[in-house]
């Protein structure tokens, strides 16, 4: 979410009336005229008229309040699904998979498949693409450290493919503090324009934010403002580039038992802003105790914008993520 912060650089006198207003978001300046700024903040007339900072801001979330248009509509046309690997999951997803131009979520504790998934669709992608291949298909951001290539080479060499090529094609970034994720994050686009990326993951996407609320270093509002933006730009990415976007969430329940509805995302009403697909991932301990059940995972969809809530299982395999018949 945009903030007043980027206004500083207007006036400080017009920051501190925008901000004593409660106004936070600055789309706002958009409705508004300089008479009605004006008349709403009670500001010296030279402060508005002399300002060539304000007048262009203004004009610019004018254009942003005015996005719709016939080509939001096409926006369909031009999707694509990215298969998870898993008809069963494939189907809380639209059908087909993960949906370009939308962030989707896979939250759940330790070992409930979340890194398997996002490891799957790496190899997928390449498998999709693999007739007109770019330098870098897929783009894995690591903050756990739970990129392991000798899994790759599980999953593509159970398709067939190739896999020295295949490990070449993912651009891993592994990432140990919050200052190398912003850092990451100042250079996503380039990445992703230069190397014409197809798929980005991030495994975590709350881990940073976790370690920064318990340190207690920093307000917790401004962690979450800098959150927000970051999840903000992941929106934008995924529809600039015509990309499916997987992140990863650890959890804020400490339940041993198998309880879906009691385990939710850290941040979740923050996650929820900006992702719509919410799918929860987990193992009941009584079933995967028995050694021919210890790959069974179920997958929950909890939040959606087209699909119902919905349960269904899968499998973590040696060749990877596949479905329980």
């Amino acid at each position: 979410m945009n903030s007043l912060k980027n206004l500083e650089e207007i006036d400080q006198d017009l920051y501190k009336k925008l901000k004593e207003k409660g106004w936070i978001n600055p789309s706002f300046l958009g409705l508004l005229s300089k008479n009605e700024l004006k008349e709403f903040l009670d500001l010296k007339p030279d402060l508005i008229n002399n300002s060539t900072d304000l007048d262009e801001i203004m004009n610019n979330y004018k254009k942003k309040n005015h996005i719709v248009s016939k080509d939001y509509f096409n926006l369909a046309k031009s999707s694509w699904q990215l298969t998870t690997g898993s008809i069963n999951l494939d189907r809380l997803l639209l059908m087909k998979g993960l949906p370009s131009r939308k962030l989707t979520l896979l939250y759940g504790k330790f070992r409930s498949g979340k890194s398997q998934i996002a490891h799957q669709c790496c190899v997928n992608s390449y498998h999709q693409f693999q007739e007109k291949l770019p330098k870098y298909v897929s783009l894995f951001i690591d903050t756990e450290g739970t990129f392991r290539p000798e899994r790759i080479q599980q999953m593509a060499n159970a398709k067939g493919l190739p896999v020295d090529d295949v490990l070449k094609r993912i651009y891993v970034i592994q990432i140990q503090s919050n200052s190398e994720l912003k850092l990451a994050f100042s250079k996503i686009d380039e990445i992703l324009l230069n190397y014409e990326i197809k798929f980005l993951t991030i495994d975590s996407l709350t881990k940073f934010v976790r370690l920064e609320i318990a340190k207690k270093e920093k307000e917790v509002n401004l962690i979450i403002t800098e959150f927000s933006q970051i999840l903000r730009k992941l929106s934008m990415l995924a529809i600039k580039f015509n990309i499916p976007i997987l992140c990863t969430s650890q959890v804020s329940s400490t339940l041993n038992n198998f309880n879906f509805f009691d385990i939710v995302p850290i941040l979740s009403t923050t996650l929820n802003t900006y992702i719509k697909e919410w799918i929860l991932l987990g193992e009941n301990p009584q079933i995967t105790s028995m050694p021919e059940n210890s790959g069974r995972r179920f997958a929950h969809l909890v939040n959606s914008e087209s699909n119902s809530e919905e349960i269904t299982q899968f499998l973590i395999a040696t060749e990877g993520i596949i479905d329980i018949y």
